[in-house]
């Protein structure tokens, strides 16, 4: 680590959102480490590198999964900050939209231009094949070294200028909308409220009726608003036949708060009876979408 400025970790390579997303929050000068999604989890818990930022969910196509899943299998690690940012998916190649024949994307980005791809590939007059790659980036990375003159990539605007790609056509995405939210994960403390928070807590409960009601009474019985819920298999209960689950709700509102401060704390006294296990991820300020350039 550099010391005089934060070493950042994004999803890989550069010129995904992740990579603007985090120059976004840390600006152009600190030490940015193009990694994946469980290597950043992992190299903040060792200390190699001080945040990572990852996406977590998507206006049309809901939460990441990968990132849910480091997450949880990660210790030592929690979410220290949030950034929106709106997004847009450009068309990308070395020749011409008439030619466009193949398209590399992320999977979330496929999906978030799903009827947009249709739709080019009935005015073009032939079928468009669709392949997912680790990043939006790195699909721009396959179209440019590719011999293939249909080789095209969805991605953004940045991703054209890094890897010499043309834009072909703009804003592919299905909803004019269209934003993703992501954590900015870190070790810091937990900073102080600021009457503006979000508290983001993980908890496992048995395969049994009204568990998950139980530990999300608790809190609604103190007025508390979720945000967030969402649920991820965590294994399989052989003698049920069932998964269990891991979830994530995220409550408006900091851990130092009165009624959520209670509302905590009696879940994790009731460790083993109410649920298997709580952790808090985080108390951070809210953030809102705005458009970025």
């Amino acid at each position: 680590m550099t010391g005089d400025k934060p070493t950042v970790g994004f999803l890989q390579p550069e010129a995904t959102f992740t990579h603007l997303a985090a120059i976004s929050h840390f600006g152009r000068d600190a030490d940015y480490q193009p990694l994946e999604t469980e290597a950043i989890c992992q190299a903040i818990q060792r200390g190699e590198i001080e945040y990572g930022v990852l996406p977590i969910e998507n206006l049309l196509e809901g939460t990441v999964g990968a990132t849910l899943d480091s997450v949880a299998a990660t210790d030592g690690i929690s979410v220290v900050a949030e950034v929106f940012l709106p997004i847009h998916h450009h068309l990308l190649t070395k020749t011409s939209l008439e030619q466009v024949t193949r398209i590399y994307s992320h999977a979330q980005a496929l999906s978030q231009c799903r009827r947009s791809i249709h739709r080019l590939s009935e005015e073009l007059g032939h079928r468009i094949e669709v392949i997912e790659e680790a990043s939006t980036a790195r699909g721009a990375q396959i179209a440019a070294a590719s011999d293939n003159p249909g080789a095209a990539a969805l991605a953004t605007n940045v991703a054209a200028l890094y890897y010499g790609l043309k834009i072909v056509r703009e804003n592919m995405e299905d909803g004019a909308e269209n934003a993703t939210r992501f954590w900015v994960l870190g070790h810091d403390a937990i900073p102080d409220s600021t009457g503006g928070d979000k508290t983001t807590i993980l908890f496992d409960v048995e395969n049994r009726p009204g568990a998950l009601v139980t530990v999300l009474n608790l809190f609604s019985s103190r007025g508390l608003n979720a945000t967030m819920l969402q649920s991820r298999p965590s294994r399989l209960d052989q003698r049920a036949g069932l998964w269990e689950y891991t979830f994530f709700v995220e409550f408006l509102g900091h851990i130092r708060d009165t009624d959520l401060a209670a509302a905590y704390a009696e879940v994790e006294a009731g460790l083993g009876a109410i649920c298997k296990r709580i952790r808090l991820l985080g108390s951070y300020p809210r953030n809102s979408l705005t458009e970025k350039d």
